[in-house]
């Protein structure tokens, strides 16, 4: 028995921490939503609008944005999925953080990324561009939840 105590107590610490960790990294903030809606926002996924605060939703600010994106595209001679982006390097900073607002900075490096697969082809192959991102992000509190609240 004295052989496995230390597997025993590897496995039992395992099994305790790991909730606490899963918890811990679940916890919405004002960097996590930002780096989320971004996402959402370069890809042009119509999901961005569930980081939306309720203002930014009533305008139907998204619809507008993808129409604009879709008419764009269209004026090019391509679909919408042509304009999609992905980034390929991130950073985040969060600039003020009150209980109910927080800025937060988004810099990073965007790649066309009509699917996935492509970015990532693309990169290696070296097709395509890169470019550089700067924008900074207004948060509010709404409901308990982080919401985004300015346009890109």
């Amino acid at each position: 028995m004295g052989r496995f105590a230390p597997f025993i107590v590897l496995v039992v610490l395992f099994v305790v921490l790991q909730p606490v960790l899963v918890v811990l990294d679940c916890r919405q903030t004002p960097a996590s939503v930002a780096k989320a809606f971004v996402e959402d926002y370069y890809y042009l996924d119509p999901d961005m609008e569930k980081w939306l605060c309720g203002q930014a939703i009533e305008t139907q600010w998204v619809e507008t944005y993808l129409q604009s994106k879709t008419d764009e595209a269209a004026q090019r001679g391509f679909s919408i999925k042509n304009l999609r982006c992905m980034f390929t390097h991130m950073h985040l900073e969060t600039l003020t953080a009150q209980e109910d607002a927080a800025v937060v900075q988004v810099r990073g490096t965007l790649r066309t990324a009509i699917y996935p697969a492509f970015m990532v082809i693309g990169k290696m192959f070296g097709i395509g561009q890169s470019y550089n991102v700067e924008t900074t992000i207004s948060l509010i509190k709404e409901d308990g939840r982080w919401r985004v609240c300015n346009q890109i």
